[in-house]
């Protein structure tokens, strides 16, 4: 999952100067394993929200929790390196990166080192850091946060930086920021969802509640994918009923390029360009 939030005590870090700044209690550790949840990517807006420190001590406790964590650490080395893990036999790599807040090192490239950026200037390193990965694992799997919120359509600049990462070796790239769902593709054999929406989100209403759980199933014949559609109450997510969840699916594939999705939830090609095309 994306942990758009840093984990530490009340005291640890100082916060930043932006509108929204998250920090949870160190026993959310805990909760995370206890949903089953393996590995996090770090790479997103709110990861230095409390600075290097609030940073630092979210991956301490991670490492205690024996949670995964990926795209973000104390410098840049660790920020674009990739965990692996073994699952049934297969070498999994996994990798992170934020194209937000791209503001905050237009102006001094080094003055955040410890997040995996994708901005501009940085996209050689990301595509290295894709390939250094390939190099070692089975499977490549890149974390990725990027686009506009609320907007259900990708930026040009999501399409080109998931074409650099296929052609460097991933095998799937997952997106977040939007708190909205966008559509899915195809590059090569690669899985591209460029927006999975919400998960676990207390102010999610309206069409930011709307979502899906995305799940892939890897086999040496491919990796196949499938949306299970969600709604969020309470900031919780729960399963939709059949109306609503045929609508969305629906939704999901008008927003996809070259895909639509079943009631069951798989996709099959599609010949026109989508309403993001």
């Amino acid at each position: 999952v994306n942990l758009e939030t840093t984990i530490a005590e009340p005291d640890v870090g100082s916060a930043l100067d932006k509108t929204y700044v998250f920090k949870s209690p160190p026993h959310s550790v805990q909760l995370l394993t206890a949903a089953g949840i393996d590995a996090v990517s770090l790479a997103n807006n709110h990861t230095l929200d409390y600075g290097r420190e609030g940073l630092v001590r979210t991956i301490e406790l991670l490492d205690e929790g024996g949670v995964a964590h990926f795209g973000a650490g104390r410098d840049a080395d660790a920020a674009y390196g990739y965990r692996l893990v073994e699952i049934d036999g297969w070498t999994i790599a996994l990798a992170g990166f934020t194209h937000v807040e791209c503001g905050w090192v237009a102006d001094d490239p080094a003055r955040w080192p410890e997040a995996a950026w994708a901005c501009p200037g940085f996209e050689g390193r990301t595509v290295a850091a894709v390939a250094a990965a390939a190099g070692a694992a089975d499977l490549v799997v890149v974390m990725v946060h990027w686009g506009i919120q609320l907007d259900t359509c990708p930026q040009p600049y999501q399409r080109e930086l998931a074409s650099a990462w296929v052609a460097a070796g991933a095998d799937l790239v997952i997106g977040s920021h939007p708190h909205v769902l966008q559509g899915v593709e195809k590059i090569d054999d690669a899985w591209v969802v460029h927006s999975t929406g919400n998960f676990a989100f207390p102010s999610a209403r309206g069409p930011s509640a709307r979502t899906a759980f995305f799940s892939f199933e890897v086999s040496e014949a491919g990796v196949s994918l499938t949306a299970t559609p969600i709604s969020i109450v309470s900031g919780r997510p729960v399963p939709m009923g059949d109306v609503a969840a045929r609508d969305l699916l629906a939704d999901l594939g008008r927003w996809s390029f070259g895909w639509s999705f079943d009631e069951t939830g798989h996709p099959s090609p599609r010949r026109d360009a989508g309403a993001c095309g």
